[in-house]
């Protein structure tokens, strides 16, 4: 499937709040589509300099994110794990 420039911008915008969310102090990130799993890479400031994660996505949940309090709870919790080093960093 191909993926509009709108979709993609608007997959940007949801990822950037869920990352603000999260409360990342330094961070850069990049989302590559693909057929049904896209892959958000974020690199992103720890005590050591910065380490690269990389981060399946659902496109669809992500999007539903948006107006589902519910998935957008279990995408938080998700990345939240994956970004602890990211997260530990930002309270230091």
């Amino acid at each position: 499937m191909l993926w509009s420039a709108t979709q993609i911008a608007a997959a940007r915008e949801i990822i950037s709040s869920l990352l603000e969310e999260l409360g990342l102090a330094a961070y850069v990130f990049a989302i590559e589509p693909q057929e049904d799993r896209w892959q958000l890479k974020i690199e992103c400031g720890i005590a050591e300099g910065w380490e690269t994660v990389t981060v399946p996505v659902d496109i669809q949940a992500l999007l539903a994110s948006r107006t589902d309090a519910d998935v957008r709870k279990r995408l938080l919790q998700k990345w939240d794990a994956k970004l602890d080093a990211c997260r530990r960093s930002s309270r230091t």
